[in-house]
């Protein structure tokens, strides 16, 4: 018998293949449970968010918030799109050495295809083509959009260019909690379409990108990581967003590690909330 079937899914069902529809059994923990089990051991924070309703499902861990490293990208790019800063098709040529305010921010994706375009620079959080993004951003669009997304942020109003690429980039001038960042892409997924960009390169990058750790097979999951240091601190923090469309939104914040760390307990996550049998 298959129980816990997604429903509602709509067009949105091509993120939810028959083998996740039918995996949700009887042998699953319940989500409380499987948050648990998933950080066990570690001083991770994480929130479970129901996506149709805002309503939390779990929580696990201390309250902790900071800058939300590469999770704030897709947030922004949406933006973006949505008011004609940029377009799905912009190119930008990737050196893979990018500094800014005297900090070296060099890519980590592959060094093959030094071309991107939104869907990709997404999937593989290329640093230089999110700071295009900061580039062409105004100041006062840029703090329409963080106003927008209801995250605590250092006023962008009169941002020089550096600025405001350090904000695309989720590395200075914002700070978020692992719920705010939950309700964030919640309202996310309520605006944007499911076959577009951003789903897709969300998709994209738990599937080959930099949220891979966070794959599970069988199971399709849209996802994206962070990594970034608080004012002050020396060491990194790491996030993870994980999403299974009209089922869950889950955020996991590491306060020391990466967002490679955090997608990691994600996948414990997910591995614990479905069976691993074949559909039935």
């Amino acid at each position: 018998m298959c129980i816990g079937r997604i429903t509602g899914m709509s067009s949105w069902s091509k993120f939810a293949p028959a083998l996740l529809a039918c995996s949700i059994s009887a042998h699953a923990l319940p989500i409380p449970a499987a948050l648990s089990q998933a950080l066990r051991g570690t001083q991770a924070s994480a929130v479970v968010l129901d996506p149709k309703t805002g309503a939390i499902f779990a929580t696990a861990g201390e309250p902790r918030s900071g800058a939300p490293g590469s999770t704030i990208k897709p947030l922004l790019l949406a933006y973006a799109l949505d008011h004609g800063i940029v377009q799905s098709e912009t190119e930008v040529y990737c050196r893979r050495d990018l500094h800014l305010a005297g900090r070296a921010l060099p890519c980590t994706h592959p060094a093959d295809q030094p071309v991107f375009t939104a869907q990709r620079a997404l999937a593989e959080s290329c640093n230089t083509w999110f700071a295009e993004l900061g580039r062409r951003f105004s100041a006062a669009a840029l703090e329409t959009a963080l106003q927008q997304l209801h995250l605590a942020h250092a006023s962008m109003s009169s941002a020089k260019v550096e600025q405001r690429q350090l904000a695309v980039l989720g590395l200075n001038g914002v700070s978020t909690s692992p719920l705010q960042l939950a309700l964030a892409y919640r309202q996310l997924l309520l605006h944007t379409p499911p076959n577009g960009v951003i789903a897709n390169g969300l998709h994209d990058s738990v599937d080959f990108g930099m949220a891979n750790p966070a794959s599970v097979r069988g199971m399709s999951i849209l996802g994206k990581t962070g990594t970034a240091s608080n004012a002050g601190e020396s060491w990194t923090h790491g996030w993870f967003v994980g999403i299974l469309p009209n089922r869950l939104i889950l955020v996991v914040y590491v306060p020391h590690g990466d967002g490679g760390t955090a997608a990691a307990l994600g996948q414990k996550f997910f591995r614990a909330i479905a069976a691993q049998g074949p559909p039935l």
